[in-house]
């Protein structure tokens, strides 16, 4: 039995070593509603930025487990256009399975939203050329709808030239779901789908058909219940396996299986992880 967690950061502050020793810990520590602890972890290391990115690389070398994805994070957009750095030293690395973590974010006012959408597109080119799906950050203000239709926009093109996508720890509407849906995106699920009052997440969540989640962690952030408020790590995608496969009537190991067949498909890693 496998889980993968589709989304993850790396700890700074440990060795590859250590972070592998903490996720197996944590892993022994969530599982504890599975009949035997799932005998490996696959893991997706996100880069936010250029040195994000090459350290995700590393680990990925490092590791037989880690995959990795390089990309611009929304906050980190006008930085990004101030200052380029060449992700074309990513290309053809054999454990890289997505463009990302790139997206739009206008909770926060770190980057304005014409640069943004900028580097979103000129990273969506970058996926199209490579032929690997993207990894979607998308955030709005309270109420607010924007950021998900400017990303509806943008992604139609890329969608109608071959473009694959998933929207990491989804946390839009339903209504909105159903458009991605219609574009053929995928959804990650993480910790904040069992926190108690993200009723909101869990809604929208329900019209996915389960063939287009993924589940995630994106650690060190949002450690699922009961572990919320404590540094997360990709161990902690047992307990986020379990919720969403309960919602669907599915015992925690059935939840594993479908959930990590759901990303070896999605990211086309065949047979070599079987």
């Amino acid at each position: 039995m496998r889980l993968f967690d589709t989304h993850f950061h790396l700890d700074k502050d440990c060795s590859f070593e250590e972070y592998r020793q903490k996720c197996a810990g944590d892993l022994r520590l969530a599982a504890g509603n599975f009949r035997e602890v799932p005998k490996k972890l696959l893991m997706l290391c996100a880069g936010s930025n250029f040195a994000e990115s090459q350290r995700a690389r590393d680990f990925a070398a490092f590791a037989p487990e880690v995959y990795f994805a390089c990309g611009v994070h929304p906050h980190d957009a006008a930085n990004y256009l101030t200052d380029r750095e060449d992700f074309s030293v990513f290309a053809g690395e054999r454990k890289l399975l997505a463009v990302g973590e790139i997206g739009l974010d206008y909770f926060y006012d770190y980057s304005d939203p014409v640069s943004q959408k900028k580097v979103l597109e000129e990273f969506l080119a970058l996926a199209l050329q490579w032929d690997l799906p993207a990894m979607l950050h998308l955030r709005d203000k309270n109420d607010c709808r924007q950021a998900y239709e400017d990303a509806l926009a943008i992604l139609t093109p890329f969608v109608q030239a071959g473009g694959r996508f998933v929207i990491h720890c989804y946390a839009g509407s339903a209504a909105d779901a159903e458009k991605f849906l219609e574009l053929g995106g995928f959804f990650g699920v993480g910790g904040m789908y069992t926190f108690k009052a993200a009723h909101n997440i869990r809604e929208a969540i329900a019209v996915i058909p389960t063939e287009r989640l993924l589940i995630e962690t994106d650690s060190p952030y949002l450690a699922p219940v009961p572990f919320r408020g404590r540094s997360n790590t990709p161990g902690m995608v047992a307990l986020v396996a379990q919720a969403l496969g309960c919602d669907r009537q599915m015992l925690p190991e059935k939840a594993a299986e479908v959930f990590t067949d759901n990303a070896i498909k999605f990211y086309r890693i065949g047979e070599l992880e079987r």
